[in-house]
C-alpha cells in the first residue's frame, strides 16, 4: 500500500474514532430530568409573581449546581407524594424523616437537609387546652398527617406524659388541616413550628423533632450516588448551610416569638420593663442632650421588640447612666431590669451574679493607632492601651483577646486619643460603629485604624433568677431582624459630627479661602456676562431639578421623598398600562397643625413632630414603601401582605396614634396624623394618580372630623 493512501486511510480512521467518542460522551453527560416534588410552605413556594422559592426548592437548586440535574416538578399534598415516590412516580422528595418502615419503600441521602421541631396547635380562642395541664387534650380531636413522623412522636409524646387523645389521620395540605381547628372539626393540630400563625394557631407544647432528608425512589440508587456526593460538597462548601436556610425560611415563624403563661404573668405582674444604658456611647446608645431621650440602635431595638411578640406586647423604660459599670451597680439594686451592654464571659457573669441574653448587636473591634505605626502595630509585642474608667466592656474584653497587653486608664476616650498621639500610650480599643464620633479628632493627631481580628457580642445583662424575664428578652431578640440593627448601627454611626464653626474655619482654610475666590470670581462674571449668566442660570435649575428628582430619600426622615414617589407611581402606572393586573391601595397620610407647633415651641421641635408621625406610619406599614410629599405630607403604596391586611393595619394605626398622643409628654411628640386610604378600583379608577385623589379626599373628610371631634371634647 502507497504510503500516501495509508496515511489518508488512518486519518480517516481516526476522525471517525474522535467523532464516535465525542458522541459517546456527549451522551454520557446528557442532562438528568429528576420528577422532584412540590408541596407545602415553607419548603416549596410560589411568589406573588409566580417565582419558585422555599427551603426544599433552593436546597434542589443547589444540588443542580453540582450534578447537573433539570428537575420536572411534580404537585401534591406530602402524603400524596409519598404515595407516588413509592410507586416510583416520583424520584425525588424533600422533608422526609428516616424510619426503618420507610427505608423499605426508598432510599435516603447520607446527611439530613435540617432539622424540624414538632409542636401541638390550637385555635386561638381555645382556653380549654392549655400547656399547664396536658391532661387538659385527654379525649380531643388531635390531627396528624397520615402517616408522618409527627403522628410516631406525639404518640411517644402521649405515652410519656399520660395523656390519651382522640388522633385523626388527615391526608390533605397543612393550611388545609390548620383550617380545620377554626371550623371546631379538630381540637389540636401536630404539625412544624414554622405553621403557628397568632390569628389561626397558637402553639401548647412541643412534641419532639427529628432530622429531616431527601428521598429517592428505591429504583433510583444512580440519584442517591450523586445526591450523597453533591450535599457532601455542600458542607464542604458551607458547613452552616442547613442552618442558614433554616434561619432564612424558619425564623421569621417561629414559636419562640409566644410567650408562656409564666412569662404573661410576669408582665403583667410587672409592667415596662426597666432597661438601663451607658450615655454618650453612640452609634449603641445615647441620651439626647436636648430632649433626655434614648437615641441610638438600642432605641430602634426597642422599638421594633415592643412589637415584635404574637401574644403580648412589651413596654420599656430606658434609663441612661454614665458608663456601664454604674449601669451594672444599678442593676445589682434593683433599681433597673437589664443593662446594656454588656460583654462577659459565663465566668465574669457569675461572679458578678448576672446572666446574659442572647446578642443583640455585634461590632468590630479595631485599634486606633499612630498612622505611621499602622502596618507593624499587631506585630509589637508590648502593647500599652489606653482605656477608659469604668467601661468594664473593654477591660474584659482586653483580659479575654489580649491578656498581655499593658492598660492604661482616662477619663474618656478623646484623652485616650491624645495620650496615643503623645506616646504615652500605644493604642484606644473602639468599635468601629464608633469611629464616626472621633474622626475628626484622629484626622487632627494622624491616627488610624487597624482591625484586630476579633468581634464584640453586645447584650443585656440582667440578674440571675429572673427567668421569666430572660425568655421574654430571648424571645424579642430572636425575633428581631439582624438587618435592623445594622441599619441602625449604620446610620447612628455616620451621622455628622458636631463641630464649632470656627474649628470648620481652622481645618479647612484652604478650601474655604478657594471657595471664597470662587465666589468672587463667579460674581465678577455674572457682572460682565449678566444675560448669559441668566439662560445660565436657568440651565443650572433645570439640571438641579433632574437631579433632585434622582435624589430619593428624604433628608429629615430617611424616607423615600416626592421624587421618589413620582418615580414609584410612573413604574406603577407603566404595569397598569401594560394589563397587568396590580392590587394595590394608596394611603395619604397629614401631620395635624404643624404650623401651630413650628409657631408655639419652634422648627427643631416641628422637625421631632414629623418624624414622629413618620415613625408611627412606618411601624404601621413596614412592608409597604413610604414617601414623604410634602413638608407634612406623606403616602404609603400598600401591596401584597400589607394590601390584603389593609383594614386590619388602618385599625392598628388609629389604636397605635391615640395610644402614642396618650403617652407622648410634650405636644411635638404627638403622632396626630390624619389618614385616608383608597383601594384601587379599575372600574372608577384610570390611573394610580385618581386612586391618589380618593385616598386625598378620604384623609381630608378623616381630618375635618378628627378636628370637629377634638373641638367637641375640648368644649
Amino acid at each position: 500500500m502507497r504510503p500516501k493512501k495509508f496515511l489518508l486511510r488512518f486519518l480517516c480512521t481516526l476522525m471517525a474514532v474522535s467523532v464516535l467518542l465525542f458522541t459517546a460522551h456527549a451522551q454520557g453527560t446528557e442532562q438528568k430530568v429528576v420528577r422532584v416534588g412540590w408541596h407545602d410552605a415553607p419548603f416549596c413556594v410560589t411568589d406573588e409573581l409566580g417565582r419558585r422559592t422555599g427551603y426544599a426548592y433552593e436546597y434542589q437548586r443547589k444540588l443542580s449546581a453540582y450534578t447537573g440535574w433539570r428537575y420536572e416538578y411534580v404537585e401534591g399534598s406530602w402524603t400524596e407524594l409519598m404515595q407516588m415516590l413509592r410507586e416510583g412516580k416520583l424520584d425525588l422528595l424533600s422533608d422526609v424523616s428516616y424510619t426503618p418502615e420507610r427505608a423499605k419503600d426508598m432510599l435516603f441521602a447520607s446527611l439530613s437537609m435540617g432539622t424540624e421541631a414538632y409542636y401541638t396547635f390550637v385555635s386561638p380562642d381555645n382556653r380549654e387546652i392549655t400547656s399547664e395541664d396536658l391532661s387538659s387534650l385527654n379525649g380531643k380531636r388531635v390531627g396528624v398527617t397520615r402517616d408522618s413522623i409527627q403522628k410516631g412522636l406525639f404518640l411517644q409524646w402521649e405515652q410519656r406524659y399520660g395523656v390519651k387523645a382522640k388522633l385523626v389521620d388527615l391526608t390533605g395540605t397543612e393550611e388545609e388541616s390548620i383550617k380545620l381547628l377554626s371550623t371546631g372539626e379538630l381540637d389540636a393540630f401536630v404539625t412544624l413550628d414554622v405553621y403557628g400563625a397568632p390569628e389561626s394557631a397558637v402553639p401548647v407544647c412541643k412534641v419532639g423533632s427529628s432530622d429531616f432528608f431527601f428521598a429517592v425512589n428505591k429504583d433510583r440508587p444512580d440519584l442517591l450516588a450523586e445526591l450523597d456526593a453533591a450535599m457532601n460538597g455542600i458542607q464542604d462548601e458551607n458547613r452552616y448551610y442547613n442552618q442558614q436556610l433554616h434561619e432564612k425560611y424558619f425564623a421569621g415563624s417561629s414559636t419562640d416569638h409566644y410567650l408562656g403563661v409564666r412569662e404573661k404573668e410576669w408582665l403583667a405582674r410587672h409592667g415596662t420593663i426597666r432597661v438601663g444604658y451607658q450615655d454618650n456611647y453612640l452609634a449603641f446608645c445615647a441620651s439626647d442632650p436636648a430632649t433626655g431621650e434614648l437615641i441610638g440602635a438600642l432605641k430602634d431595638f426597642l422599638s421594633y421588640a415592643s412589637g415584635v411578640l404574637k401574644n403580648a406586647r412589651l413596654e420599656f423604660e430606658p434609663i441612661a447612666y454614665p458608663t456601664a459599670a454604674e449601669a451594672m451597680e444599678a442593676l445589682k439594686k434593683g433599681e433597673i431590669d437589664c443593662m446594656f451592654p454588656a460583654n462577659l464571659t459565663d465566668f465574669d457573669a457569675e461572679s458578678m451574679g448576672v446572666v446574659l441574653s442572647p446578642a443583640i448587636m455585634r461590632t468590630e473591634m479595631d485599634a486606633v493607632v499612630r498612622a505611621a505605626e499602622q502596618k507593624e502595630f499587631l506585630r509589637r509585642e508590648q502593647v500599652t492601651v489606653a482605656v477608659n474608667q469604668g467601661n468594664t466592656n473593654y477591660d474584659l474584653f482586653l483580659m479575654d483577646h489580649f491578656p498581655s497587653w499593658d492598660r492604661a486608664y482616662f477619663p474618656d476616650t478623646p484623652t485616650g486619643l491624645e495620650a496615643v498621639a503623645a506616646g504615652d500610650a500605644d493604642c484606644v480599643i473602639l468599635s468601629n460603629y464608633r469611629f464616626n464620633n472621633i474622626s475628626k479628632q484622629c484626622d487632627r493627631l494622624h491616627l488610624t485604624t487597624v482591625y484586630t481580628g476579633v468581634d464584640m457580642d453586645y447584650c443585656f445583662a440582667l440578674n440571675e433568677g429572673e427567668s421569666e424575664l430572660y425568655t421574654i428578652l430571648a424571645s424579642a431578640t430572636g425575633a428581631v431582624p439582624d438587618a435592623l440593627i445594622h441599619t441602625s448601627l449604620t446610620y447612628y454611626s455616620t451621622e455628622d459630627v458636631k463641630t464649632s464653626f470656627t474649628d470648620l474655619i481652622k481645618d479647612h482654610l484652604f478650601i474655604v479661602m478657594t471657595v471664597i475666590a470662587v465666589v468672587l470670581l463667579l460674581i465678577l462674571l455674572l457682572l460682565m456676562r449678566s444675560i448669559h449668566a441668566e439662560r445660565k442660570a436657568r440651565e443650572e435649575e433645570c439640571l438641579v431639578n433632574k437631579l433632585n428628582e434622582r435624589v430619593f430619600v428624604d433628608a429629615l426622615t430617611r424616607v423615600r421623598n416626592k421624587g421618589g414617589f413620582a418615580n414609584y407611581k410612573e413604574e406603577l402606572q407603566a404595569r397598569l398600562d401594560q394589563g397587568e393586573a396590580v392590587d394595590f391601595a394608596v394611603g395619604v397620610f397629614d401631620c395635624d397643625n404643624l404650623k401651630q407647633v413650628n409657631d408655639q415651641y419652634g422648627h427643631d421641635k416641628g422637625d421631632i413632630y414629623i418624624k414622629t408621625g413618620c415613625q408611627l406610619i412606618c411601624r404601621t406599614f413596614k412592608h409597604s414603601p413610604v414617601f414623604r410629599i410634602g413638608g407634612d405630607e406623606f403616602a404609603v403604596v400598600l401591596q401584597n401582605e400589607d394590601h390584603r391586611n389593609r383594614e386590619a393595619l388602618v385599625e392598628q394605626f388609629r389604636k397605635a396614634r391615640q395610644e402614642g398622643c396618650q403617652a407622648a409628654a410634650h405636644r411635638w411628640e404627638e403622632p396626630r396624623v390624619a389618614m385616608g386610604v383608597a383601594d384601587y378600583d379599575p372600574s372608577i379608577d384610570h390611573s394610580v394618580d385618581d386612586t391618589l385623589r380618593r385616598a386625598d379626599k378620604i384623609m381630608y373628610e378623616n381630618k375635618r372630623l378628627g378636628k370637629k371631634e377634638n373641638a367637641q371634647q375640648a368644649r
